[in-house]
């Protein structure tokens, strides 16, 4: 049993905000069930502004943590553990990775050339990691609501922000479903109703997004360019999503391949691969077997947290 202290800023407005809020909760509780833990979580600035720790074995005097981001500190030895689920490389993920007190990182926007440029011989600490729903919701209804459809949507479904995905207004709007904005309590309905969704990558350092994690949760087939990003385990193209091959002449930004700023060329191989899999119910539903199946393991509120506790392998 070790003396456990749990560095993450939360506060009224951040404690559910986001889905992976909860999982601090739960990862939390779960390590008290083994370990002596106290919490150094409150932070009143925590939904605008980084929190500064101080870790027992620490190089430098401080290492700023986002509200996305988590700590684990073995208080006797020193050591610690990060997990983070930053859309970008931050300091708190990269500033101690000399310091062989860190034992290793949890990333979820993990892209391997990427990392090993920035981490060099340190990269065997950091590892891929998982993904989150984006809000507190409860997907399961929606996947049982799911199942109970006789007739779906044959479309390609999208709602969400285009202005920074320029791909999705080159799609044919006879293959791609309305794209305006919906309330949140409309989303899932709509999503639940249609054969497909299309998924591209966000802002963020890599293009893993909330809709992939949902849409597996749903049992709802997603179809993307194959991924930059590495989930652990990785997902596999054409069995757990539709995969269009990645295109290495897709635009860059900070050197990673961004499928939303994709062409008219790259829709239409979206488009195109749509239009080969949507009367092909035997293997839509493989796929949204086998990505159910994925969720139910890694993803789920009742898997996640002992899939993250094996790969951090805390005795």
């Amino acid at each position: 049993m070790r003396n456990l202290l749990i560095h993450n800023p939360c506060n009224e407005q951040t404690r559910y905000y986001r889905d992976y809020n909860l999982f601090w909760d739960d990862l939390t509780d779960e390590l008290k069930k083994s370990h002596n833990v106290s919490e150094n979580r409150y932070y009143e600035g925590a939904h605008y502004s980084r929190m500064k720790i101080q870790l027992q074995k620490r190089k430098y005097e401080h290492l700023e943590l986002m509200e996305c981001e988590y700590v684990i500190e073995d208080t006797d030895s020193g050591d610690f553990w990060i997990l983070s689920i930053a859309e970008q490389l931050t300091g708190g993920i990269l500033l101690e990775q000399n310091n062989p007190h860190l034992q290793k990182v949890l990333y979820s926007q993990y892209i391997p050339d990427q990392m090993v440029h920035h981490t060099r011989e340190n990269a065997n600490k950091y590892i891929p990691w998982i993904f989150f729903p984006q809000n507190v919701i409860d997907l399961e209804s929606y996947y049982h609501k799911r199942q109970e459809k006789t007739e779906l949507i044959p479309k390609l479904f999208f709602r969400g922000n285009t202005e920074y995905r320029p791909i999705v207004n080159y799609i044919d709007p006879d293959v791609l479903s309305d794209t305006r904005k919906i309330e949140p309590s409309e989303y899932f309905d709509f999503l639940s109703d249609h054969e497909v969704c299309l998924s591209i990558g966000g802002v963020a350092n890599g293009d893993l997004c909330y809709r992939d994690i949902e849409c597996m949760a749903m049992g709802v087939p997603f179809l993307r360019f194959d991924f930059v990003t590495t989930l652990n385990p990785a997902l596999i193209p054409n069995y757990h999503y539709i995969s269009v091959p990645l295109q290495l002449d897709l635009p860059k930004q900070r050197d990673v391949l961004k499928d939303r700023l994709g062409n008219e060329s790259h829709a239409k191989l979206l488009e195109k691969r749509f239009l080969e899999v949507i009367d092909d119910r035997n293997f839509l539903n493989f796929i949204s077997k086998n990505a159910r199946e994925y969720y139910e393991t890694y993803l789920s509120r009742e898997s996640r947290v002992k899939h993250t506790l094996n790969l951090l392998n805390i005795n």
